[in-house]
């Protein structure tokens, strides 16, 4: 019967026809459509829901009786469960009012365990405890009432969770489980092992919660139900970003996103945002963690969901205190006790704010501080009652940090990380180890930091994602900067440098070896992949200043959601590599030439050292001054070139030029003698080679520009001495990747606004490599290949996003080739890549070099990769690619070449260093006195 009236798709005037034939007891038809649309929801079909409920309405308005009215009410309010809480709520009074007029009790106990299940969401708990206990009154006796009671005793877990009574949480789900299997109601299982699950991890039993997950996914699956798929996977998501297992968490957050996507129930998108925060906290991406607890806090506030809306809340709180934006935390708390006004809290997020509105960050002096850990205990003694193990913790970091004897703090701390390693709870382990640190002598704290440090570097060798490392690696750097220095103090200076070398080049370790086979078809192939950039790339060209308002926001909208899908599937896309150890410091030394000094930096709170290394001395440490004049002087300098950039004509340029050169001589002086002068002075006699490994910032000097002004004769840096780059000294003792033997192959597309001389250019390097492929204009296709080509040279614009490193790109005459592009592309073994573009060295400050297009080339494989620092002069480009690559032929290798070809262009009349100092050489791998082997060149 019921296909003939999904027929009529629910359209009255079709319905009053259908009832007229068929003869069919309206009543009885709307019970029915009440009982399918339960089965419908347990099969997730939610397009057939949509029209259950349409036929229920129309079925009501045709028969005009009471009761009917009140059936279509339960039919929408079942309908809306788990998606719209308030209209449900209003649908399950409406009908609920009608039974209790016509005192009937079963239809009002079956209504109650759904009202019961909705003032629990609201926050209403004593009214849904009140529900949940009537409910069962009204059913017992009732002929049908054992089939109902998997649902009642579900709700009824639920309400015990809301309330903080997790060990009642969870014996009551198990009792759900066992009477939906004998009911054979294999959806209310899976609900049932969710909500045991989902106690269990509050109450620290991770080994019983995976278990319980992995039977409700069986079960979720059997059903093929996506929601339920969908909310197994949060959970396990949950436990993952627990366990530290960040890249798995990540994975299953995105599948729960889209499955929820499928069973079209928008409001637990803000459940999803909410874990996302968590996990981003962990991945060390604080403010994507933020923005993601925001968004949640403000859906779920929207629904009506406070308490959920208070939860998401407080992680923004603690995102803002670890960004130190005090006084949004402040807003944030106050938002968040606003709400708790409206809507009692239970006792465990009652505690938690009380924990966080006492924050030793809002605490002024001593007398506050003792307040404020008096408050604190109090919420802990909550905590505590109810048994739940991470917010117990995280409440203890906050007492931990109150206490105001430095002993007494060390003890607490200790035993916090004891409790958390005990667990397996390594991000609160790290944060305690941490705390502790900074309660003890500078001399000891490096023995709780080198723990907290092995921890960040196993977290972070489990991210398989080259954006991720970088970025979990900024993240830690302050972890890093306080061990360094507490060894230092200590006077364990190999340790120092052997620290600051896994800071800087644990990373490059896990990257230097080239990414074997995807698990995965090619990023470059995948079509979501594709669908994605070719949206974003239309709405940014669709974009324009003159555009009315509305257009304009609707453009930006799509380039968002275009930007999210696909940094969300560049981070999901698996590359495995061969593991790589870290060389020790001593086999760094064995691979430096006796005439080479290595110089390791390090920028940290606000200043800035170098490490000297040589084959046969010890390791020498020079502190060399604050980070502010080095970003002062490099700012001045970016305003000079900004100016040259922007001239009208090529004469006013060149006068400007002429006009600046002097002081920009006087600001490249200024930074030779903070970066450059105190190390030199330390060196022997006869050495000719300085490879430099910059840090922060000090990626964005022109090294080889450098010299000091003071004295008239004085050459540039690097004509002083063998000038190399390299993220790390760590990759000087690496295994060399196999040389690649593909044709060289040299890119260019002059783009928009057009580049004129990119033709000229690429010509000019074929007459020095006649076997070189040259290709314009170029194309993605043409990144694709056999073998890596032996040199590849992209004559192309480029385009750096700071905020966003995946989406940095160079332009091809199809389309952007993004940096999450490049890091796809196979170049393992190539020995040069040119990026004759603009601004393609410029580091991003969360990821660094790692994330910077020259380091995404590395990252692929690449040997070495000339880049540049600031937007390019066109024509002088062009010619310092044409000297350098007749360098290349006349068998230098890349230093000497490049070097050589900047003094040309010099000696050209580019005397600015405008001109001729925005290209250096980076290093991947290798002993630097090797020149980089180029079959075509030696």
């Amino acid at each position: 019967m019921l296909p003939s009236l999904w027929a009529t798709q629910g359209e009255p005037t079709r319905i009053a026809a259908w009832l007229a034939v068929n003869l069919v007891d309206p009543l009885a038809l709307l019970a029915q459509l009440r009982d399918t649309i339960l089965d419908l929801l347990d099969a997730g079909a939610v397009s057939e829901v949509e029209l259950a409920v349409a036929c229920a309405w129309a079925v009501a308005q045709a028969t005009q009786h009471p009761e009917a009215t009140a059936l279509a009410h339960w039919c929408h309010g079942l309908a809306l469960l788990n998606r719209e809480t308030r209209p449900a709520l209003s649908h399950l009074d409406a009908a609920y009012a009608y039974f209790v007029a016509q005192d009937r009790r079963p239809e009002q106990g079956r209504l109650l365990i759904g009202r019961a299940g909705l003032l629990g969401q609201l926050g209403r708990l004593d009214e849904a405890h009140t529900a949940i206990r009537r409910a069962a009154e009204c059913l017992a006796g009732a002929p049908d009432a054992q089939n109902r009671l998997p649902a009642l005793y579900m709700n009824r877990s639920d309400i015990e969770g809301r309330m903080g009574h997790y060990e009642a949480m969870l014996t009551t789900a198990r009792e759900a489980e066992a009477l939906a299997v004998s009911h054979h109601q294999p959806a209310a299982q899976a609900e049932a092992l969710i909500n045991q699950a989902f106690a269990a991890l509050f109450l620290g039993q991770f080994t019983q919660a995976e278990a319980t997950l992995e039977r409700a996914g069986a079960v979720a699956e059997a059903c093929g139900s996506a929601e339920l798929r969908a909310r197994v996977a949060v959970n396990q998501a949950r436990l993952a970003t627990y366990r530290g297992e960040l890249f798995t968490a990540l994975r299953l957050l995105d599948q729960a996103r889209t499955d929820f996507a499928t069973a079209r129930i928008e409001l637990d998108q803000a459940t999803v945002a909410l874990e996302e925060a968590v996990l981003f906290e962990r991945l060390q991406l604080p403010l994507e963690a933020r923005r993601a607890a925001l968004q949640a806090a403000h859906m779920f506030e929207q629904a009506g969901l406070l308490q959920e809306a208070v939860e998401a809340i407080l992680s923004a709180v603690r995102l803002a205190l670890a960004l130190d934006q005090n006084a949004l935390a402040r807003q944030d708390l106050a938002r968040a006790t606003a709400l708790a006004m409206q809507s009692p809290l239970p006792p465990v997020l009652q505690a938690l704010l009380q924990g966080y509105t006492a924050h030793p960050r809002f605490q002024r002096n001593a007398a506050e501080r003792r307040l404020a850990l008096a408050q604190v205990a109090a919420a802990q003694a909550t905590i505590a009652d109810a048994g739940v193990l991470a917010e117990q913790l995280e409440l203890e970091l906050l007492a931990a940090a109150l206490t105001q004897h430095a002993r007494a703090a060390v003890r607490r701390y200790q035993h916090l990380a004891d409790m958390a390693r005990e667990h397996g709870l390594d991000g609160i382990e790290q944060r305690a180890l941490v705390g502790q640190a900074r309660r003890m002598s500078a001399t000891e704290a490096w023995v709780p930091l080198q723990r907290a440090a092995d921890l960040a570097a196993a977290t972070r060798r489990m991210l398989p994602s080259e954006e991720l490392k970088a970025s979990y690696l900024t993240g830690t750097a302050p972890l890093y900067a306080h061990l360094i220095s507490s060894y230092l103090q200590a006077g364990r200076l190999e340790a120092a440098v052997q620290s600051l070398l896994e800071a800087k080049g644990g990373i490059w370790a896990e990257l230097a070896a080239p990414s074997a086979d995807s698990l995965h078809a090619s990023l470059l192939q995948d079509p979501a992949w594709l669908s994605a950039k070719t949206a974003w790339d239309y709405w940014r060209a669709q974009m324009h200043p003159e555009d009315e308002l509305a257009y304009q926001t609707l453009c930006a909208e799509r380039i968002k959601q275009a930007e999210t899908t696909l940094q969300s599937l560049a981070r999901q896309h698996l590359r495995q590599r061969p593991v790589q150890t870290l060389p020790a410091l001593a086999s760094i030394q064995q691979c430096l030439p006796s005439t080479s000094v290595g110089v390791e930096y390090l920028v940290a709170d606000g200043q800035i050292w170098a490490f000297l290394l040589t084959a046969d001395a010890a390791v020498r440490q020079v502190e060399l001054g604050s980070v502010a004049q080095v970003t002062q002087l490099l700012s001045r300098l970016t305003l000079q070139h900004h100016a040259l950039g922007h001239c009208s004509s090529p004469a006013q340029q060149q006068r400007m030029a002429t006009g600046q050169l002097a002081a920009s001589e006087r600001l490249l002086g200024e930074l030779y003698h903070l970066l450059i002068a105190p190390i030199i002075a330390t060196f022997a006699a006869d050495v000719n080679q300085v490879i430099i490994a910059p840090d922060g910032p000090l990626y964005s000097v022109p090294w080889a520009a450098l010299r000091d002004h003071t004295q008239a004769a004085s050459r540039y840096l690097d004509e002083e001495y063998n000038l190399h780059l390299i993220p790390s000294l760590a990759l000087l003792a690496m295994p060399p990747v196999p040389q690649a033997t593909g044709t060289p192959l040299l890119l260019g597309w002059e783009g928009q606004p057009a580049l004129p001389y990119v033709v000229a250019e690429l010509a000019a390097i074929q007459r020095q490599f006649p076997s070189a492929r040259q290709v314009y204009p170029a194309h993605l296709r043409d990144l694709h290949w056999e073998e890596p080509p032996t040199f590849l040279h992209l004559a192309v614009h480029g385009q750096v996003n700071p905020y966003a490193p995946l989406l940095s790109q160079l332009s091809l005459a199809d389309g952007p080739l993004l940096l999450a592009d490049v890091l796809n592309v196979p170049l393992a073994g190539t020995a040069l890549v040119t990026l004759s573009a603009c601004e393609t060295g410029t580091t991003p400050e969360r990821g660094g070099v790692a994330l910077a297009l020259a380091g995404a080339f590395l990252s692929a494989g690449a040997r070495a990769v000339v880049a540049s620092l600031w937007p390019v002069h066109d024509q002088a480009t062009s010619l310092m690619m044409e000297q350098f690559y007749q360098g290349l032929a006349a068998g230098q290798n890349p230093t000497e070449a490049l070097s050589a070809a900047r003094a040309a262009v010099r000696a050209m009349g580019y005397a600015h260093p405008y001109y001729w100092a925005a290209f250096q050489l980076l290093l991947r791998e290798g002993t630097p006195t090797v020149a980089v082997a180029l079959p075509y060149i030696l």
